[in-house]
């Protein structure tokens, strides 16, 4: 006897589920939207309810809804959720949308403390999705940091992630490469979300309502990333009056002023920032500072009827002007210029039919990074432009599957060229154009009370690469009671572009983007997930999931190349990796945070060579607390543990010497390392930091101070960066750079 398919068991099964019943002549589905009162921002977990029916309807973190079956009456809508001032709409006969704008209510109960429920335990509800974290602005702001706060810091306290050292912002997620990340601002990929070589991230932490990360087996609505998407959420400007708030620190100052557009629905926001140390050498001393960055993000929201409108842009530049080599006489002096930098742009519209909600998304995302010995004796350029159009359909065709579809085009232009114009030569230089066709279906399906699935599957067709791909995806999450759930996801993922960064070195400035053609292929990778996740009341909870993936057709540089050999400056790997990750997270006012422990192991295989990539560690800890302090602070807590990363080590160094042939002999030599033939197979020692931030707040000049002071590495641990050897020495020694020392640091927010 033949079994159907799975793929043929899932369509009937999405065929029966969407039937819509013989009796719904007399029926309309009620769509709309709940927004705060106060500034228009979406509200969450709102239940909207018809009177004098069991209809009812849970607002989802767009703040939007579907009331199904609704009599075509006039009937009324009551709403209502713990913390905000219930409200009432009356709904006419031929009324099919509504919106609900709520304002906050202060609660005052006797002897006990009551909150409302955190976002995660709405999606622990209504959401098959495993491996998601979601940060607030208050979890990243609160997170001790480097000198100010920053967003992928925060990111990678979390569970599933690898930050290999202290210098960079870039992280590993799951045994993927830094590459394999997708980050997107407002719903736009950024390429390099870095600043200061990777010591802090592009965004404001000021302008950021919130961040969802996902580790792996993410929807079908997401690709172009084979480990995890890292999804940024500016917020939007205050509907009720102009606000301007702003930050001085000890490495730079930053203003961020949002309000209504005039008398107006539209709201806006708009901030800049911007790096002081090279103005303040200049102004103390005779002394330069050759390097500064400076970044501006803005967002406008326009509501339209019962559509809203929303425009973001961003840009970014990181600058290094430096004197390498003065003049002197008969030598003309050498100027290393190097900068870099995002550009970005987006708008989409959202737009509410009945119980079918459309949005439509356009996007331009372009990276620039260059790197020359001016003048023209040697620069490499390498640019990325991105043009993105999607569109997607919400539906809801009955009580029990929200259906999402949709489509779109990505359209790449990436160049990378070197080169000098003084000796008239190019060492190399390609340009990529990949564009990926793309259609997606994605269903939360809600079969039984005590399970969900969401099956999905995502097409993609590359041009260039002459390449189609079919992802299929699904979640499961099965409810062993009310406060208990078995999860697991499985899915196909693909990506078009890839990074030249050496994944072995440990600090790289910005990446080095290629795109799949003739030569490059479209890498992939297989996700399983498999745990559970359990909640004590609405204010604890402890995930913990095990997954395995599997890579293929990774891109490395070739350190082997023929120059004169097209197509000879990469080759493939595969791999894979496993392990568990384990989150306990507290939420509420006074006090919250998490615990977030990871164990992982990870491969490659690469010209017949086996190696360990260098993110593999074993063992990763990260405890986040923020807490009353002293002297009425707010204090924050981080400790992270990180077990040893892999290495190559060198074993010796060898003279090379050059031959002279006009005089027929070797002169001069250098020394050079010998590495050891086997990659990464020594380890640099276990890594461990506490840092500590306390944070006030006054109230003073009609607006509120909050000063600020936090202590990175406050035990002063000498953690490795890197070796250096010296075999000058008898015998050889070996010296271990350290990564950040213990650093103070102080500072002041405002808000007015």
């Amino acid at each position: 006897m033949r079994f159907p398919s799975f793929g043929l068991l899932w369509a009937i099964a999405f065929v029966v589920g969407t039937a819509a019943p013989a009796s719904g002549q007399a029926l309309r589905a009620v769509s709309g939207r709940v927004l705060a009162a106060e500034d228009g921002a979406p509200l969450r977990g709102v239940a909207a309810r018809v009177i004098g029916t069991d209809i009812i309807a849970v607002s989802d973190e767009a703040g939007r809804f579907v009331l199904q079956n609704v009599p075509r009456l006039p009937t009324v809508v009551t709403f209502q959720r713990f913390g905000l001032i219930d409200d009432t709409l009356a709904l006419s006969a031929d009324q099919d949308t509504l919106v609900a704008y709520l304002a906050a209510e202060a609660v005052r109960i006797e002897d006990i403390t009551a909150e409302a429920a955190a976002p995660a335990r709405h999606r622990f509800e209504e959401t098959a999705q495993t491996s998601t974290v979601t940060l607030d602005a208050a979890d990243i702001r609160d997170a001790p940091a480097v000198l100010e706060a920053d967003v992928i810091r925060a990111v990678q306290l979390l569970p599933g992630t690898v930050a290999r050292n202290d210098y960079t912002t870039g992280f590993n997620v799951r045994g993927g490469e830094s590459d394999q990340n997708l980050i997107l601002l407002d719903g736009v990929p950024i390429f390099n979300p870095t600043h200061l070589g990777g010591l802090f991230s592009t965004f404001d932490a000021a302008a950021v309502d919130r961040v969802d990360f996902m580790t792996g087996a993410f929807p079908a609505g997401y690709s172009g990333r084979l480990s995890s998407v890292m999804d940024v959420t500016l917020r939007r400007g205050s509907s009720e009056r102009t606000t301007a708030r702003g930050q001085l620190s000890l490495l730079s100052g930053k203003l961020l002023v949002d309000g209504p557009v005039g008398e107006t629905d539209a709201t806006y926001l708009i901030g800049g920032r911007r790096t002081y140390a090279d103005a303040v050498v200049g102004a103390v001393s005779k002394a330069t500072l050759p390097y500064y960055f400076a970044d501006a993000v803005a967002k406008v929201t326009v509501p339209v009827g019962d559509a809203r409108i929303s425009a973001m842009a961003y840009w970014g530049t990181d600058v290094l002007d430096w004197p390498w080599l003065e003049d002197e006489p008969g030598r003309d002096g050498v100027d290393l210029e190097f900068n870099w930098g995002n550009q970005l742009f987006g708008v989409t519209i959202e737009k509410p039919f009945g119980d079918r909600i459309l949005s439509l998304h356009v996007s331009r995302s372009a990276f620039a990074a260059g790197l020359g010995l001016e003048p023209d004796l040697f620069r490499l350029d390498n640019t990325v432009r991105l043009w993105s159009g999607r569109w997607s359909l919400a539906l809801s065709p009955d009580a029990t599957h929200d259906v999402r579809i949709g489509g779109g085009v990505e359209d790449y232009a990436i160049a990378y060229d070197i080169r000098s114009n003084s000796l008239n030569v190019d060492f190399f230089s390609r340009t990529y154009q990949p564009r990926i066709w793309f259609a997606f279906v994605d269903d939360q399906w809600h079969p039984l009370t005590w399970l969900l699935v969401r099956p999905g599957v995502r097409f993609e067709r590359v041009e260039g690469r002459g390449f189609t791909s079919f992802a299929p995806r699904v979640s499961m999450k099965v409810f062993v009671d009310d406060d208990l759930a078995l999860v697991g996801s499985a899915g196909r993922y693909y990506q078009s572009i890839h990074s030249l960064l050496d994944h072995d070195i440990p600090v790289a400035l910005f990446d080095v983007w290629v795109g799949a053609d003739e030569f490059l292929p479209v890498a992939r990778s297989d996700h399983l997930v498999f745990g559970f996740e359990k909640w004590f009341g609405a204010s604890y909870s402890i995930s913990l999931e095990g997954y395995r993936k599997w890579f293929r057709n990774l891109v490395i540089r070739n350190l082997e190349q023929d120059f004169k050999l097209a197509g000879d400056e990469f080759l493939t790997a595969d791999g894979d990796a496993w392990g568990a990750d384990l989150m306990v997270r507290k939420y509420g006012a006074k006090l919250h945070g998490w615990l977030a422990y990871s164990f992982s192991k990870a491969s490659r295989v690469a010209a017949g060579e086996d190696f360990t990539p260098a993110h593999d560690r074993r063992h990763t800890l990260d405890i986040v607390l923020q807490a009353d302090g002293p002297l009425g602070s707010t204090m924050g807590v981080r400790w992270g543990f990180g077990s040893p990363l892999p290495y190559t080590d060198f074993v010796g160094e060898w003279r090379h010497r050059e031959y002279n042939a006009i005089i027929h002999a070797f002169e001069d030599f250098e020394n050079e390392p010998i590495p050891a033939t086997r990659r990464n197979r020594a380890r640099y020692p276990s890594y461990h930091r506490l840092d500590v931030s306390l944070r006030w707040e006054v109230n003073k000049w009609g607006g509120v101070l909050r000063p600020y002071f936090q202590v990175a590495n406050i035990y002063n641990r000498r953690n490795v960066f890197v070796y250096t050897y010296h075999y000058d020495d008898r015998p050889a020694t070996r010296t271990g750079i350290s990564q950040l020392p213990l650093l103070p640091s102080f500072g002041l927010e405002f808000v007015f």
